[in-house]
């Protein structure tokens, strides 16, 4: 019986030892699932990082010997958090959603692709020069002109009445002023030119004189036009000697155009002179409506690259048709410029 009893207790001993080593087992396994478990929580958070990088440094330095368990694969995915989703609500029509900048463990984003809409070219601005003849008789009519808010060109003619003073009063106001020069009409002596007009019977030095002359009488001009001249302007010996000395001035000639037998071209080309023709006639009828309606035509019709000049009288009816106009132009974008500038943008 001794024996017997202690056989069983043996035996007793035995299983609670196997029990207990059993129990010990789990224990085991159960601490270091829990403890992988709560490696993967913390890094998820937003401070998981720096958690994940102590416990490997703590690690490191102290080698554990417990058998380590590999976390799933699909726990890798929560050590990142996902990109954040634009608010929708927040955002408004047409605006921009902005791109934030990227750390380094960030997955990379697409750059957004921001396509510009369509802006129609806007046409070149049409630019016209309006140059007014017969300036010099009288004061007012300048002074009614300048109040205008146009770069208009005046074209004063030599020893008359108010030439200087014209001039000088037409240069304080910066504007532009040419030689409204006197020539031989066609219809002489029925039609006479004025003071100081060349005639096709002088020579060469009697126009290069009396050119001078009437030059002096009205200071600061940038270049010339023809006052009359039917048939001088048709007559090319006689134009050389007066373009030759315009160009050794550094002067322009603007042709007014009165006759169809004009020789401008040919004789400024003979001596490289910078030349341009008048391309309408404003004032032929003395009409407030058919003036501004020519002015009008003028804003409608497309420039085609050549010098757009206009030229006009300092009549009432002319002067309240280019006041008006002028306010027309500036909405449609049309600037009317000296005829310096004009002739500046033409090919050469």
């Amino acid at each position: 019986m001794p024996a017997m009893k202690k056989k069983n207790k043996k035996k007793y001993v035995t299983a609670a030892l196997i029990t207990l080593m059993v129990l010990s087992i789990a224990a085991i396994v159960y601490v270091i699932a829990f403890h992988e478990e709560e490696m993967i929580a913390v890094t998820s958070g937003p401070a998981g990082k720096k958690h994940a990088k102590i416990r490997e440094t703590d690690s490191k330095e102290k080698p554990s010997l417990q058998p380590q368990v590999k976390a799933p694969a699909k726990a890798k995915s929560l050590t990142q958090a996902p990109p954040p989703m634009p608010n929708k609500e927040t955002k408004q029509e047409g605006q921009e959603t902005p791109v934030l900048p990227q750390t380094g463990n960030e997955p990379p984003q697409k750059e957004k692709i921001v396509i510009a809409k369509h802006v129609p070219r806007r046409l070149p601005l049409k630019q016209v020069a309006i140059i007014i003849d017969d300036i010099g008789y009288d004061l007012a009519t300048v002074r009614e002109l300048l109040s205008i808010d146009a770069d208009i060109t005046y074209a004063i003619l030599p020893l008359v009445a108010h030439s200087r003073e014209a001039a000088e009063m037409i240069h304080k106001a910066d504007r532009e002023t040419l030689l409204h020069l006197p020539m031989e009409p066609l219809s002489y002596p029925k039609e006479k030119p004025g003071n100081g007009a060349l005639f096709t019977d002088m020579n060469d030095e009697e126009l290069v004189f009396q050119l001078n002359s009437d030059l002096a009488s009205v200071p600061y001009v940038s270049g010339v036009n023809n006052h009359m001249g039917s048939k001088f302007m048709s007559n090319e010996e006689r134009l050389l000697p007066v373009f030759k000395e315009l160009k050794r001035r550094g002067l322009f000639f603007i042709d007014s155009r009165t006759t169809r037998n004009s020789k401008t071209t040919a004789a400024s080309q003979k001596v490289h002179l910078t030349v341009a023709s008048r391309k309408i006639f404003l004032d032929n009828e003395r009409d407030y409506s058919k003036i501004y309606r020519i002015l009008m035509e003028v804003a409608q019709t497309p420039a085609d690259g050549s010098p757009l000049i206009i030229i006009g009288h300092p009549h009432p009816e002319t002067i309240r048709a280019i006041r008006d106009a002028s306010k027309v132009f500036r909405e449609k974008g049309i600037s009317i410029i000296p005829v310096s500038k004009l002739l500046q943008k033409q090919p050469s």
